[in-house]
């Protein structure tokens, strides 16, 4: 299955790119949504997509406190003064996808939840040190997500589900760029032996998450299109990419 590359996204120059321009251009020419339109799921759709969207709302929620304090005191040691806007807009964008979600599942009777073990477990994740370990956290979910929604877009016949996966496509390739950006400041005056020992617990993580992934929504990434080996290959590719980001502040 083809899948896009962080390269196809339209950034030039990542040294001189305007993260904030970008998220307001971007938050002003939204997709058209019609939660009017009720082509409605059949009850077979609603229940093959129900476990994997309750999950992905959840975890595209968060009041970003604790990332927040992380990326105020990484601004101040790297003189990246721009960062802490940059990263209130991508909390805002990503608050915007749980809502969007939140709304769809509304429309079409799927009960949400307030907890879910995956999601609790990737919080704690995120908070055992700093910077770095939130972003790894985060970057990882993103490049998993580019092909789950990918997958229920597939998945389904709702137009107004495919608009909403296409929106995400959209925001999540840019947020993977963002975020391997940073890795690429946080890394890039750390000792080499350091930085290859990270690459590997990223590819690590990486795997592990893909295995918890599978293993829960197997049915509706299967319904999309996808098997096991090529959900695996495409986030695997999307980590090297991610990792030449990291080590060359380039696309």
């Amino acid at each position: 299955m083809k899948r896009t590359k962080l390269k196809d996204a339209k950034v030039d120059n990542l040294r001189t790119f305007h993260w904030v321009e970008y998220f307001k251009y971007n938050n002003a020419h939204l997709l058209k949504l019609d939660f009017n339109s009720r082509s409605e799921l059949s009850v077979e759709e609603r229940k093959l997509i129900a476990p994997s969207i309750r999950a992905f709302q959840i975890g595209e929620g968060s009041d970003g406190k604790h990332l927040s304090k992380a990326v105020r005191k990484f601004a101040m040691q790297a003189g990246y003064k721009e960062y802490p806007e940059i990263m209130r807009w991508f909390v805002m964008e990503e608050n915007r996808h749980s809502q969007t979600l939140k709304k769809y599942m509304e429309v079409y009777r799927i009960p949400t939840v307030s907890k879910l073990w995956i999601d609790d477990a990737f919080r704690m994740l995120r908070k055992l040190m700093g910077l770095e370990c939130e972003v790894i956290i985060l970057v990882t979910a993103e490049m998993i997500a580019l092909s789950y929604y990918t997958a229920l877009g597939n998945a389904t016949n709702s137009p107004l589900l495919k608009t909403i996966c296409k929106q995400m496509l959209n925001d999540e390739l840019m947020h993977v760029i963002l975020q391997s950006d940073t890795l690429f400041r946080i890394s890039k005056t750390r000792c080499k032996p350091l930085n290859e020992f990270i690459r590997i617990l990223r590819k690590v993580i990486m795997r592990i998450t893909l295995m918890v992934v599978w293993t829960k929504y197997k049915d509706m990434f299967l319904k999309g299109g996808y098997t096991y080996p090529i959900l695996k290959k495409q986030c695997l590719e999307y980590l090297d990419e991610s990792i030449a980001i990291e080590k060359t502040g380039r696309i």
